[in-house]
């Protein structure tokens, strides 16, 4: 495991057991992380600040308990400020995230509902075009890396693959990407 992640599963066992100081030693290192993470998902900085704010007062209250040692903690969190993020943006209409996202592990789902008007929507849009030019394989990659957060090594779990081919894979679809991207920019 990485190291952070040994440091995020420290604090929130820290945090289980009522350490007040751990969160604030958890937003210290990991706040910046966590915040770009959630502007990534509401695509504006107030929202974003105001989920994490939601993200720990969660941890203090209650969510820290359901962590189970042996867990990837960062991951944890991840999944946790997704969902909040998904709820945010199904509740009051914001961009483009759909309930089965979670369950077609499918990157084409998000990019779905664009509006043009938008530079980062027309980014988007670049995006959705080169992605269908991978195969689904290649998609379920970028979608366990990017939207799971997973390591190469939990990905090469759930594929049941050996870890260095599943690395070799995602540089190989990365490298494809970036070339797909690079011929519609030229375009």
């Amino acid at each position: 495991m990485d190291s952070r992640v040994y440091r995020v599963n420290y604090l929130i066992k820290k945090i289980q057991k009522g350490d007040e100081k751990a969160l604030d030693e958890l937003f210290t290192e990991f706040g910046a992380l966590f915040l770009s993470m959630a502007k990534k998902y509401l695509f504006d900085k107030s929202y974003a600040e105001d989920l994490l704010g939601d993200v720990f007062l969660d941890l203090c209250r209650k969510k820290a308990i359901s962590f189970r040692a042996g867990f990837n903690g960062l991951n944890w969190i991840f999944t946790i400020i997704r969902r909040k993020a998904y709820n945010h943006n199904n509740l009051y209409g914001n961009v483009c995230f759909y309930e089965d996202v979670f369950e077609e592990k499918s990157l084409m789902k998000v990019l779905q509902s664009v509006d043009c008007g938008n530079k980062d929507d027309v980014d988007r849009i670049f995006l959705k075009n080169a992605m269908e030019k991978l195969s689904d394989y290649e998609n379920r990659l970028l979608y366990y890396k990017f939207w799971e957060g997973l390591t190469v090594r939990e990905i090469a779990s759930k594929l049941s693959k050996p870890r260095s081919s599943v690395q070799y894979d995602i540089k190989k679809t990365m490298e494809k990407l970036s070339k797909l991207l690079n011929e519609t920019d030229t375009d």
